[in-house]
């Protein structure tokens, strides 16, 4: 098993002098409300209630940016000496990375349900600001962990060959209870957005449609983290490249989103970004799979 789609290995240096700045930057704006002078532009009404164009600060946009490329070209620039070893380690790397930031989410999602029913509140999921705060958090936690996860076990693991072996759920019944519940969250809560904005040009989420996409990560999950009955080193291989174009999709988004969403359309996509990784690399494992059986498994990677 050989890792692809990796980044030439002289951008990790470049990463580290991107991300450390961005992190800096970014906690003067979160904790210290910081402002470069002047380094804004004027931006459009970023509602249908407002008419005047607004002045839009860059400066939380500079910092965001300079942390996600950074941690990106970090997490996947190319080892001078990319084996079978680092390969493995990566995808090790990966697969806790994706898992551990959705219990994260998860801790904090129960936490704030429980919270939120001992008030006696009747909106048991919290308030959207809350929401918000997990999201923020949510935007970088994912690389951070993942190379925290990767350089621990190319350090300690170091001439070793073999890694722990990966755990996943058995495929049945958990593949069955992710696909029955994620197939018609998707279907409703895209019919949602897509009817509100096509007839009253708002894409503001509704409480419950909301509710339902905070559950949706939890589901996919479970579907994408179920053992397939053919699981071998080749399905490995297709996860692997499945959960990397998953968190490079997810990137490329999150940046054009941030160049060019402001205001409220942008939390929304912090919002959304709550469940894209798990979105897109189930589509994506499992596209490739259909792909690959149809070709009768021929044993080479179907793209």
């Amino acid at each position: 098993m050989r890792s692809r789609f990796l980044l030439p290995n002289l951008v990790r240096p470049f990463g580290w002098i991107m991300a450390l700045p961005g992190f800096v930057l970014g906690y003067l704006v979160v904790y210290n409300d910081y402002k470069i002078p002047g380094f804004g532009i004027t931006v459009p009404p970023p509602t249908r209630f407002f008419h005047a164009p607004f002045y839009q600060d860059l400066t939380k946009t500079l910092a965001l940016a300079l942390v996600i490329i950074g941690l990106f070209l970090v997490a996947f620039a190319r080892e001078k000496k990319e084996d079978e070893l680092t390969a493995r380690i990566r995808y090790n790397a990966l697969y806790w990375a994706v898992l551990v930031n959705y219990i994260i989410y998860m801790v904090w999602l129960v936490l704030t349900v429980a919270i939120e029913l001992l008030k006696l509140d009747k909106g048991a999921l919290g308030s959207f600001a809350d929401i918000m705060g997990i999201s923020t958090y949510n935007l970088f936690t994912p690389l951070l962990i993942f190379i925290a996860r990767y350089y621990y076990l190319r350090y300690s693991k170091n001439g070793e060959y073999k890694l722990d072996k990966l755990v996943y759920l058995p495929e049945r019944p958990y593949k069955m209870i992710g696909q029955a519940v994620s197939v018609p969250l998707l279907v409703i809560i895209l019919i949602a957005f897509v009817g509100s904005w096509f007839f009253k040009g708002n894409t503001e989420p509704k409480d419950w449609i909301e509710t339902m996409f905070l559950l949706l990560p939890f589901s996919l999950m479970i579907w994408g983290y179920s053992k397939r009955h053919n699981e071998d080193e080749f399905v490995s291989t297709l996860r692997l490249e499945s959960m990397q174009l998953a968190v490079y999709i997810n990137y490329a988004v999150l940046l054009l989103a941030n160049f060019f969403f402001y205001f409220f359309d942008f939390m929304i996509v912090m919002f959304l970004n709550l469940g894209t990784i798990a979105l897109f690399f189930v589509l994506r494992f499992n596209y490739i799979l259909w792909k690959y059986n149809k070709q009768n498994g021929k044993g080479e990677l179907a793209l």
